[in-house]
């Protein structure tokens, strides 16, 4: 069929589109570095989607287009007769996918919560999930089977009673991600100092939550002391972020409610398991950002391994002064504030528990090994201004590393309220060749929660006020 003018304009642009999508490749080592799959071995899985779907418009469009008359208008009508028909099935599908019995969380209020006495299982292993990763990926802390119950309530915790002397609040690290029911650290503490202990902790929370959560749940259950675990490597968030959660827009709900969709989820795995694989082991570009990843601790036969994203060293950079004014910070301050006034009312002791990023604990470990141009080309994936010339940033880096956590103890020294770091217990362990954090993934191993739960133990019978102490070992 000879084209005419339109069409032959018209299958330029389409391929030159195409063309351009597809020669031009995503930051792999960017992606690598993020623990993000790689399609084909050189796109993001945003850049292959956009590939992917322009090339299926392409073809739809020149169905359409290479056609005239009668039979042009016939194919725009069965193309849009078509898209009519397939939108109403495929939400009639997914909203008859999404049944209540899968569901890990019930959102009814800020403070939500897993379905009450409910089980989940997951067979948890410590390795890259993506299949193009570190040009060396050693093996990761292995093969965890676990178990999660909750209660009446629907967090995880093995009693149901009435009172607790202790309350836990908390994100994922609280929980217990990647772990079973015997592992997190506060069943840890629960059996190292006999104390009844209930776990508010909920993977996704962060201060808004923690309040909430204190609000619905752990003020009732009368606890002599609160244990708040602020965990640095996302719970400083702004006030403009809390509020998007508060009255989330109609965009905002639109795009929770698309992710969650089992459609839009089979596909996505349809395509990870299908070209995720391929080429992941082709030639890497500017391999030497990421090549000094997993970290060796200690080196030699025993060593344990520890990766991280650029996000972790990026936020350690951020001066004391920084941080002491970051909006990322005030927010949480102003609900940590809250808190412990709200406990203080209660008559319970608001605890402030500071947990440590994966790269806080390990870097000053490795300082004499660490190559300057490698940390900050590394960091710089996830700095959006310029940084300093390499020994220079690595020295502002390690100097800064526990900017934020002395910021956040200041501030509660300043209000009384209790402050335990676990980031010496944390690093202590790692340099004497324990597995605290999982290599692949930024949680604490079963190894970590117990190192923590002895802390915490520790802490609470020592540098608790007296009467506190008293009150709770008759």
């Amino acid at each position: 069929m000879k084209l005419i003018r339109r069409q032959k304009v018209w299958l330029g642009i389409v391929l030159a589109v195409n063309l351009a999508l597809w020669l031009v490749p995503s930051d792999v080592v960017a992606e690598i570095a993020r623990q993000r799959h790689v399609m084909l071995g050189r796109y993001s899985r945003t850049h292959f989607a956009w590939n992917v779907s322009v090339l299926f418009i392409s073809f739809v469009s020149f169905y359409i287009d290479w056609s005239t008359g009668a039979t042009y208008k016939r194919r725009w009508f069965q193309v849009l007769a078509t898209l009519l028909f397939l939108l109403p099935c495929l939400t009639i599908v997914d909203f008859a996918m999404r049944r209540p019995d899968v569901e890990h969380y019930v959102r009814d209020t800020l403070a939500y919560h897993r379905p009450p006495e409910a089980v989940f299982h997951q067979v948890f292993v410590d390795r890259p999930e993506a299949r193009r990763s570190y040009p060396h990926a050693p093996p990761g802390y292995g093969t965890v089977d676990c178990t999660l119950h909750t209660d009446r309530r629907g967090y995880r915790n093995q009693t149901n009673l009435e009172s607790y002397e202790v309350v836990v609040l908390g994100d994922s690290f609280a929980e217990g991600s990647n772990v079973s029911d015997e592992h997190p650290w506060s069943a840890r503490l629960a059996a190292h100092s006999g104390l009844t202990v209930y776990d508010l902790g909920m993977s996704g929370y962060d201060p808004l939550h923690y309040l909430e959560s204190l609000k619905e749940v752990g003020l009732t259950l009368r606890p002599r002391v609160v244990l708040c675990l602020i965990y640095e490597g996302n719970d400083f968030r702004s006030t403009k972020t809390d509020e998007k959660r508060r009255n989330p827009s109609l965009s905002m709900r639109l795009g929770e409610y698309l992710d969650r969709s089992p459609v839009i989820g089979a596909v996505d795995k349809l395509l990870i398991n299908t070209f995720g694989p391929m080429n992941s082991d082709g030639r890497l570009e500017d391999a030497e950002r990421i090549d000094w990843l997993p970290l060796a601790i200690p080196l030699g036969p025993g060593a344990r391994y520890y990766a991280f994203e650029p996000k972790q060293l990026r936020d350690l950079y951020e001066s004391r002064n920084e941080f002491a004014s970051d909006k990322h910070w005030l927010n949480p301050q102003g609900q940590m504030g809250e808190m412990n006034k709200l406990c203080r009312d209660a008559g319970s002791q608001y605890v402030v528990v500071f947990a440590p990023t994966k790269a806080h604990v390990t870097l000053p470990i490795v300082a004499d090994r660490l190559v300057p141009e490698k940390v900050r080309a590394f960091t710089a994936i996830s700095y959006k201004e310029e940084l300093p010339e390499p020994p220079e940033f690595l020295r502002t880096l390690l100097f800064n590393v526990d900017a934020r956590e002395e910021v956040v103890g200041e501030w509660c020294r300043r209000q009384a309220i209790p402050f335990l770091s676990l980031t010496g217990s944390l690093r202590e362990a790692v340099a004497l060749g324990k597995q605290v954090y999982y290599t692949y993934d930024q949680h604490w191993t079963p190894d970590g929660h117990e190192i923590v739960a002895q802390a915490v133990d520790r802490y609470l019978d020592e540098w608790l006020p007296a009467h506190q102490a008293d009150a709770m070992h008759p």
